[in-house]
């Protein structure tokens, strides 16, 4: 009896044991609570700029030339702008192009698409693509940076198939910085987007070093247009390429397309300067700037005086737009639509996300973030046309 029950003992003592152990296994399986609140992107894949927030730093800094100090007659505050600008009018919110209107897109950095979203690049080509009889689309203005990193084809594979959509559809790209970085250079944006590419189509003009640079040619509603593109960093014959080129076609209005003009404060940027006095400065027939590389969104028109008799002969809109930093989508795949409505003398700048189906992003406050501060006022507005129309 005395050996059944110390049998018995050692038994109960080894169930005992082996349910400690099962006990500690199923705790020691159970996640961390902070492993179940990690973000989706990490710290490192957070677009935005890194200025008033210090943890959040982009995956890929961009090479920022020094900035200069602008002239101050350069200098256009977003008050001069509020001031020189007619008050909004009650216009439809809509990319419909009423009759008589037609529609110029554009669209910039949209590098982080390529990289991790590009679903949102898809719907934005596709988009203007299969709305181009609505929005009466006479032309589609890409202002760079493609893609994150130059060195990956999967990159590369999403901008080509993007822009492959809108092909068919007279447009212009150039190379942003990300386009372009060392030891790639231009070699992948010229074997992808070079001269060979666009040279049959009819509203090609000429390309300058495999489409480094190059210029577009056409005839809309009333007006015989000039783009001149020009990718980052350009070489002194860069530059004068391009002023050769607006001056070749005196009698166009002439747009240059740019990726690097301003800087994240809203001055010109070292490039920026150069362009600003070499060609903007000089050339009266240009009336509009377009770029992107920093974040925002601004218009800053200013006024020559091209005969030098004491009055301002022209203005010029020189605007940035990109929305690659806003939040952690990448942009929300934004599009800035500028319809012309040449009988009223009138460009109604339009912000519109096919991805939400939304009109200008940061007219909701949750969108709006301390590190990314934005005024809403210049994702719709309108601007009087500075150029003369023909008839």
């Amino acid at each position: 009896m005395k050996r059944f029950q110390g049998i018995l003992i050692i038994v109960l003592c080894l169930i005992l044991l082996v349910g400690c152990k099962q006990s500690e296994t199923v705790q020691a399986e159970q996640p961390k609570a902070t492993e179940t609140t990690a973000p989706e992107i990490g710290e490192d894949e957070i677009l935005i700029d890194p200025v008033g927030s210090p943890e959040s730093v982009p995956a890929v800094p961009e090479p920022t030339p020094p900035e200069t100090t602008q002239k101050p007659e350069a200098v256009q505050t977003q008050e001069a702008f509020a001031a020189e600008t007619p008050a909004p009018v009650e216009l439809p919110q809509t990319y419909v192009a009423s009759d008589g209107v037609y529609t110029i897109a554009w669209m910039s950095d949209p590098q982080h698409y390529s990289k991790k979203f590009p679903e949102t690049y898809y719907a934005m080509t596709g988009f203007l693509r299969d709305h181009r009889e609505e929005m009466n689309l006479a032309y589609i203005i890409n202002t760079g940076d493609l893609v994150h990193n130059t060195d990956l084809d999967s990159e590369w594979d999403v901008a080509d198939r993007a822009q492959a959509m809108i092909d068919e559809i007279p447009n212009g790209v150039l190379a942003g910085n990300h386009d372009v970085l060392d030891p790639i250079g231009y070699k992948t944006f010229c074997a992808r987007f070079g001269e060979k590419r666009y040279q049959n189509k009819p509203w090609y003009g000429g390309s300058y070093e495999n489409n480094r640079g190059h210029y577009d040619l056409l005839t809309i509603g009333e007006t015989d247009y000039l783009f001149v593109y020009m990718g980052f960093a350009p070489s002194q014959k860069g530059i004068d390429w391009v002023r050769d080129v607006f001056k070749q076609y005196p009698d166009r209005v002439g747009v240059l397309c740019l990726h690097d003009y301003y800087t994240k404060t809203q001055t010109l940027s070292e490039d920026g300067k150069r362009w600003h006095d070499q060609v903007v400065r000089k050339t009266p027939n240009l009336f509009m700037v377009l770029c992107g590389h920093k974040y925002g969104a601004y218009c800053f028109p200013e006024s020559f005086d091209d005969d030098g008799d004491g009055k301002d002969d022209r203005t010029v809109y020189q605007m940035l737009f990109n929305y690659q930093a806003s939040l952690r989508d990448g942009g929300g795949g934004y599009l800035r639509l500028m319809q012309i409505n040449e009988a009223e003398g009138t460009m109604h700048n339009l912000t519109y996300s096919p991805v939400f189906e939304d009109f200008n992003r940061f007219d909701d406050p949750a969108n709006r973030e301390e590190y990314y501060p934005f005024d809403e006022k210049n994702e719709e507005f309108v601007l009087p046309l500075p150029w003369k129309i023909k008839h």
